[in-house]
Formats: structure tokens, C-alpha cells, sequence
């Protein structure tokens, strides 16, 4: 009767998942992300505001690991703290996602690099989000992440955390 149970639990827990196909490992995909971000920055036991920006990400990839080329502009510039990062910047955010099978959550992480005006800064970004599909070929997304840079002394002086809201296209 145990077994039963527990057999009749599993099945409930995973029906709304659907069934996973043989083919989704070997099958290509390409998507297209849009989100609008902002944050905050953690500096010498001050908090600011982070900058609002916009993201475009182009992924490729199978249904576990995805290679994405971020392109991230900011829409504001003004100071934060003693540092260079409230200018207006540019930047690549090349890297990956990595997405459990049948699960709307993925674990991103990338290699900002960021053009500025008048410098350059770079670093290692980790993060995590939801890309909840509304219909096959639209999900919402809801992402969280954070970057150790040069610029911050890679989480030593401060950390920014970011979030970020938008639609992920699934082609």
C-alpha cells in the first residue's frame, strides 16, 4: 500500500512537468532574452542605487547548458560612491546557463566586460532566475544576480546585486 502511495505522489508531483522528449539533449535551440534591470550596490557599508539598464540575450544551446552573449547598456550615469561604476557603460556578457530538466529555474553565469567612457572594467558574474513559459514560445523571466569586478576589488571593497524582469523568446 506504501508503495502505491508513494508511486501515485510521484506521479502527481511530476504530471505538470510534462514528459521529457529523447531528443531534447541532442536538439538545438535558440532563444532571446529581454530584460529591464536594477539594483543595488553594497560599497564600504554604504548602499546605492544600481543604474536602470537593458539587457539583449541571444543564447544557443541544448536543453541543460545554454551559451549566452549578453549586450547591456545602462540608461543613467551618476556617482556611486568614489567609484567609476554610476557612469554610463556598455557591456558584453558573454558566458552560459545551466537549466535542470523539466524545471523553470537556471543558474547563469557570465564574464562582464564593460566599456565605459573613460575606463574599462571587468569581472565574473553568478546569478539565478525563473524563465516561467506562458505559452511555447514566450516565457516570463525573473533573474538575480551578482558580479565580482576589478573595479570592486572582486567583492573585497563591494558587491553589486542585480535584478532583472523581462520575456525570453524560445525558438
Amino acid at each position: 500500500m506504501k508503495t502505491v502511495a508513494l508511486v501515485l505522489t510521484v506521479a502527481a508531483l511530476t504530471a505538470p512537468a510534462g514528459v521529457a522528449r529523447a531528443d531534447d539533449w541532442s536538439s538545438p535551440g535558440f532563444n532571446l532574452a529581454l530584460t529591464l534591470g536594477e539594483g543595488v550596490y553594497f560599497v564600504d557599508g554604504d548602499v546605492y542605487r544600481e543604474q536602470v539598464s537593458f539587457e539583449v540575450v541571444p543564447s544557443f544551446g541544448w536543453s541543460w547548458f545554454r551559451f549566452d552573449l549578453g549586450l547591456m547598456t545602462m540608461f543613467e550615469s551618476f556617482q556611486v560612491a568614489d567609484t567609476n561604476l554610476g557612469n554610463w557603460n556598455f557591456t558584453f556578457r558573454p558566458g552560459g546557463r545551466v537549466t535542470p530538466p523539466m524545471a523553470p529555474v537556471y543558474f547563469r553565469f557570465a564574464f562582464p566586460l564593460e566599456l565605459q567612457r573613460h575606463d574599462f572594467n571587468y569581472g565574473v558574474l553568478f546569478g539565478g532566475g525563473l524563465d516561467i513559459r506562458v505559452i511555447p514560445v514566450l516565457g516570463i523571466m525573473f533573474e538575480i544576480n551578482t558580479t565580482l569586478t576589478s573595479e570592486l576589488e572582486y567583492g573585497r571593497r563591494g558587491v553589486p546585486l542585480e535584478f532583472r524582469l523581462g520575456v525570453n523568446f524560445h525558438f
